[in-house]
C-alpha cells in the first residue's frame, strides 16, 4: 500500500527558484518512488496522510494561504500592518494600542501557521511529523518572532532534521542575539541530513559559455542582507580593477543591500545579472564560470555552495556557520577562506590550485551531496516512522 507524504510548501515547479531549494528536490525525489504518493500546499485536494514534513516556521506562509479556519488577528496585524498604521494609531485615541498587541507586531509567532498545522493534523491524527529546520529567525532577521513557531512545532514532531551540525548547535544550544539568547530546542528525536543537489541539473557537462573573460567570478545570493559579504566582493573588485582577467557577476539581490548594493554600479568589473528563478539558466551561469565566490556569515548550509561544487568550481568564501561542513571532506578541501587582512591572497592561492580544488569539489559531492543520498537518507527517515 502506497503511503501518503505531504510536503507542507507550496510546490508548483520543481525547475523553478522557489524561496527555498529543499521542498522542490525531495518533492521531485519522493515523486519518482512507487510506493509514495507525494502532496504540497499547492495541492487543493489531499488524502489520509501517514507523514508531514514542515519547512522550519512556516516563513513561505502569505496571507494569500488565510482562511477562515486558520486566521488570527496577529497576522492579521503583522501583513497589514503598514496599511493600516495610520487607522490603528487613530483608534489608539479611543482604546489602548497595547491592548490589541500593536506595539509587539514585530515579535508576533506565526499564529496563522500554527493553526494552519493544527488543523492539518487533526485531520490526519496518525500521521508522523518530520520538522526539517535552517537557522533561527532572530540571527537571519526576517521574521523576529517565528522561532517561537518553530518552538511549539518542534514540541510535536516526531523527529527533527538538521541541515548542519551549525544548525543543530545553533538550536540545541542556543546563541546570543540582539534580542538575548535565542530560543533553544529538546527534540524528543533528532537528525542530521545534509542538503543535497540535483546532479542532473548541476554538473560538470558542458554549457553555451556565457563570459569571455579568463577568470569569470560568480555570485549568487537571494538576500540583500549585509552578512551575505557584498562588502568583500567590492573590496576585492576593488582590488583587481586594472586586471581585465578578472570580472565578477552577480545573480539575486546583492543590489538591495541597504549598506553597498548602490556602490555595485561604480564598477566596470562587475556585472549584476538580476534575479534569475529558471533553475536550469542558473546552472548555465555556474558552468560558464571558474570561480564562486560566497563572503556569507551564519549560514546553515548554502545550498548555492553546492551546487557550484557540483559544477567544478572553487569556492572562495569564509568560516562561517555551516560553510566549512560543506567545503571539507576528510583530507579534501573545496575551497579557501578569505584572508580579512588579505583577502587577494587566498584568491591568488586558489588560482594556483584551481584545478585540484575544482576536481575536490567533485568528489565531495559526489561522496555526501547528491540529492539521491539526501533523499533516501529522508525516505529511511519516513519509512522508520510510518512502518
Amino acid at each position: 500500500m502506497k503511503k501518503n507524504i505531504y510536503i507542507d510548501y507550496k510546490i508548483t515547479n520543481t525547475s523553478m527558484y522557489l524561496g527555498n531549494s529543499f521542498p522542490p528536490l525531495i518533492y521531485k525525489y519522493l515523486s519518482k518512488k512507487k510506493d509514495i504518493n507525494v502532496y504540497s500546499l499547492a495541492d487543493k485536494k489531499i488524502p489520509y496522510l501517514d507523514c508531514i514534513i514542515i519547512i522550519n516556521g512556516g516563513s513561505h506562509w502569505t496571507y494569500r494561504d488565510l482562511n477562515l479556519k486558520n486566521i488570527h488577528k496577529n497576522q492579521i496585524i503583522k501583513w497589514l500592518f503598514p496599511k493600516i498604521k495610520k487607522i490603528l494609531l487613530f483608534f489608539g485615541h479611543l482604546i489602548r494600542l497595547s491592548k490589541i498587541g500593536f506595539f509587539r507586531h514585530y515579535l508576533y509567532s506565526n499564529k496563522s501557521y500554527e493553526k494552519h498545522l493544527r488543523n492539518l493534523i487533526k485531520k490526519n491524527p496518525k500521521a508522523k511529523i518530520i520538522h526539517r529546520l535552517d537557522g533561527i529567525y532572530q540571527m537571519i532577521g526576517k521574521v523576529y518572532g517565528y522561532d517561537y513557531t518553530i518552538e511549539n512545532i518542534n514540541k510535536i514532531s516526531d523527529l527533527t532534521i538538521y541541515q548542519s551540525y551549525y544548525s543543530m548547535e545553533s538550536w540545541e544550544r542556543g546563541v546570543k542575539t540582539i534580542f538575548g539568547k535565542s530560543v533553544t530546542l529538546s527534540p524528543n528525536n533528532s537528525r542530521i541530513i545534509a542538503n543535497g543537489v540535483d546532479l542532473s541539473l548541476f554538473n560538470k557537462s558542458k554549457s553555451n559559455d556565457k563570459f569571455t573573460v579568463k577568470w569569470p567570478i560568480l555570485n549568487v545570493s537571494a538576500s540583500p542582507a549585509p552578512k551575505k559579504g557584498l562588502y568583500r566582493i567590492l573590496e576585492l573588485a576593488e582590488c583587481l580593477k586594472n586586471n581585465e582577467d578578472f570580472h565578477f557577476y552577480l545573480i539575486g539581490k546583492q543590489i538591495q543591500d541597504p549598506i553597498c548594493g548602490e556602490e555595485i554600479k561604480n564598477y566596470k568589473n562587475i556585472t549584476y545579472l538580476g534575479e534569475i528563478s529558471d533553475r536550469n539558466e542558473l546552472s548555465n551561469y555556474y558552468k560558464s564560470s571558474k570561480i564562486f565566490i560566497f563572503p556569507s556569515e551564519e549560514d546553515c548550509s548554502p545550498n548555492v555552495i553546492l551546487e557550484a561544487m557540483a559544477c567544478g568550481l572553487p569556492i572562495l568564501t569564509v568560516k562561517s556557520g555551516g560553510i566549512p561542513e560543506l567545503i571539507n571532506l576528510k583530507d579534501k578541501k573545496a575551497g579557501l577562506y578569505l584572508d580579512e587582512e588579505n583577502p587577494v591572497m587566498a584568491l591568488n592561492t586558489l588560482i594556483k590550485f584551481h584545478d585540484r580544488l575544482s576536481k575536490n569539489a567533485l568528489e565531495i559531492i559526489k561522496d555526501k551531496f547528491d540529492f539521491q543520498i539526501t533523499g533516501k537518507n529522508y525516505l529511511d527517515e519516513i519509512y522508520k516512522l510510518t512502518n
